[in-house]
């Protein structure tokens, strides 16, 4: 009886064993979640300086508000966020924005996001992989910037 409860033993953990490494390729070969970059911008109507980086943005939110003469970062901060999970991202002063991944890249590069960015709403959208989605806020520093908040998502699926 000893011997057979023991090759059972035996058996039992050679079992686990496989079965746990079983678990392990799969969490493996699941995705931890979608990179999420996002940049706080500060557009001023009164500077003129445009930080080199966001010459390009400046470029497109100067085409529907030529107001804005200067563009800053104010921050930038990269997350990796699973799918149906929110994380907070702090922006400027005492201002965050909540993105939630909703669904991840499609085969087409696409990411579902839900942002909640100060003074706007929650916005939901889907996003190409790779490009920053620029969200202009309402939210005014003390000294007469504005706040834009510019996602990213990464990362794509290879073609």
């Amino acid at each position: 009886m000893r011997q057979d409860s023991g090759i059972r033993w035996m058996i039992a953990l050679a079992l686990t064993g496989w079965l746990l490494s079983g678990v392990a390729v799969a969490a493996e070969e699941q995705p931890v979640g979608v990179r999420v970059s996002v940049v706080a911008i500060l557009a001023s109507k009164t500077s003129d300086e445009i930080d080199p980086r966001l010459k390009d943005i400046a470029k497109e939110i100067r085409k529907k508000d030529d107001g804005f003469k200067g563009f800053r970062v104010g921050k930038m901060t990269c997350k990796s966020i699973p799918v149906n999970a929110a994380e907070a991202f702090e922006l400027v002063a005492d201002q965050k924005a909540s993105i939630t991944v909703l669904k991840p890249a499609d085969r087409d590069n696409r990411v579902q996001l839900k942002i909640s960015p100060p003074k706007v709403g929650d916005i939901t959208y889907t996003t190409t992989c790779g490009k920053f989605f620029p969200i202009m806020t309402t939210y005014q520093t003390p000294n007469g910037e504005f706040l834009i908040i510019a996602v990213r998502v990464q990362p794509c699926n290879k073609k």
